[in-house]
């Protein structure tokens, strides 16, 4: 399975540097930024404080939703204590944590997923759908922003996604936000 792991890591990487490039590497590290830690808290308090003012506490949760995977991911990352990539952008990040699961990857799958769920929701057609869309979308490039820059191995990006994504189904088919 390791080394299934690392053949998929290697290869999937050298794909994804050689698709994109050299020159979108400050394309990359602009998108990277809408997953970092930062970024996602403040949408979440955005998305609590409008709950507690909507007198919904299932949307102020929902919106607590998004720290609480961080949380976790942060306690994934505690339990395997895998290694980030050699390479200079994991070298020079300000805060050194482990690889796997990727933060940003769960942190905005969560927080753009839930954005698209309630764009999809509450804006009116036709704008809804090329909404939730678009939101749904930024979470596919923060990951491949991570892999690109080196900061994950492709497999802690999946891993996040996943981690994200089951959160996101609880938050919206158990917690029920707009419900």
């Amino acid at each position: 399975m390791r080394s299934f792991v690392h053949r998929f890591d290697r290869s999937l990487t050298a794909g994804i540097v050689n698709l994109f490039g050299p020159n979108l590497r400050q394309f990359f590290e602009a998108i990277t930024f809408l997953g970092d830690p930062i970024a996602v808290f403040l949408i979440a308090g955005g998305i609590g404080i409008f709950g507690y003012m909507q007198a919904n506490m299932r949307l102020f949760l929902a919106g607590m939703s998004i720290p609480l995977t961080l949380l976790l991911g942060t306690l994934l990352k505690l339990a395997f204590e895998r290694a980030r990539p050699l390479t200079e952008y994991a070298l020079d990040m300000r805060l050194q944590t482990y690889s796997f699961p990727s933060g940003h990857s769960s942190g905005s799958m969560i927080t753009y997923g839930l954005l698209a769920y309630l764009a999809f929701m509450k804006l009116p057609a036709p704008w809804n759908i090329p909404a939730a869309i678009s939101l749904m979308i930024l979470p596919i490039l923060i990951g491949i922003s991570r892999v690109y820059l080196g900061a994950h191995f492709p497999s802690d990006v999946v891993a996040g996604w996943l981690l994200g994504i089951i959160v996101l189904i609880l938050v919206i088919f158990v917690l029920r936000p707009l419900g």
